[in-house]
């Protein structure tokens, strides 16, 4: 009986293509379903693997209890046979000394197709930023056209600016320490970018100061542009006087006492202000972090008139002691 024609997947708009990632699974599904010996798969070739990192604690323990139960999808190669789907899969059934897994080999996929199927097949359990990176970094060295580029980065939750395309592609060809620490920081691309402003060397030995540390989005994109900003400075980073930073102030406080020292200056001296207050804690005195505003805000949290008497008599105290005078000062530089 003759085999129908599979419609190649690349001939269509990406607006249909998970349907016709299914339809052509049904094609594939009408191959025989094998059990092939782990040896007699290419594990090295991984021209369609966007799975970082490989291992998977959660799918090793399941295939160690009930083995693995969705078929690897594989194409004949030869002697050989390479992966389209499954290589976790088949790395954990290594790991566990399987000599086999259930397959569904095919010869009728070309080598675009099969990147599809491998990243559609994985879109449901979701991408981290480095398996987006290695998804568009293939589809793009397989000479996708560049508009099937952008829609497979709305598909992934990415704007479609070139500029963000740069940077995860440069993202797939880094270094395996700035691929793990993206991950395992779950970084937004904007920290991904600001990382990638940096050569390779200073890469390294920034990667080496925030593993030391634990780091929010915030304080990290903001260390990030005061680096750079260091580093227009003086022309380089000073590491060695960066380096002991207990936690992600301590690091940045550094960096501003480096980068903007007369900024440094009036926190501190505004700190020392606030200390003189003595403030109570259903009252704060807000100057704006960066002194651009000529004003400030005093916040007056209260529940009864009690409150209200008690905190005007402060008010006034630090009033006739010149702290608010002083403030207001710090406000105009």
């Amino acid at each position: 009986m003759a085999r129908r024609a599979v419609p190649p997947l690349s001939s269509y708009s990406h607006l249909t293509l998970y349907l016709r990632f299914c339809y052509c699974l049904n094609f594939l599904i009408m191959d025989s379903l094998h059990i092939i010996r782990l040896d007699r798969i290419n594990r090295d070739d991984r021209r369609f693997s966007v799975s970082y990192p490989m291992e998977s604690p959660l799918l090793l323990e399941s295939i160690a209890k009930a083995g693995v139960i969705q078929p690897v999808l594989l194409i004949i190669d030869g002697p050989t046979f390479t992966v389209v789907t499954g290589c976790r899969r088949i790395e954990a059934a290594m790991k566990l000394g399987s000599i086999s897994v259930p397959a569904i080999v095919t010869d009728r996929l070309s080598g675009k197709d099969a990147l599809l199927c491998a990243i559609h097949d994985n879109l449901s359990r979701g991408f981290n930023a480095v398996e987006k990176a290695l998804a568009l970094s293939k589809m793009v060295r397989m000479g996708f056209p560049l508009e099937e580029v952008k829609e497979t980065m709305t598909l992934l939750g990415l704007k479609t600016h070139e500029k963000i395309l740069r940077t995860f592609i440069a993202l797939a060809d880094s270094k395996e320490s700035l691929k793990s620490f993206v991950v395992s920081r779950n970084l937004s691309v904007t920290n991904i970018e600001g990382l990638m402003r940096f050569d390779n060397g200073e890469m390294e030995q920034l990667l080496s100061l925030f593993t030391q540390i634990h780091t929010t989005e915030g304080y990290l994109r903001e260390i990030l542009k005061m680096a750079a900003l260091m580093r227009l400075k003086d022309g380089r980073i000073d590491f060695q006087g960066l380096s002991g930073s207990e936690n992600a102030e301590d690091l940045r406080t550094k960096l501003k006492h480096r980068t903007f020292p007369m900024l440094s200056s009036l926190q501190e001296q505004l700190e020392t202000l606030r200390r003189r207050c003595a403030l109570p804690p259903n009252m704060d005195i807000k100057v704006d972090p960066s002194f651009e505003k000529e004003y400030i805000d005093i916040d007056i949290r209260v529940k009864n008139i009690n409150d209200v008497e008690q905190a005007l008599e402060k008010l006034g105290k630090v009033m006739e002691d010149g702290s608010l005078r002083s403030m207001l000062e710090l406000t105009k530089g």
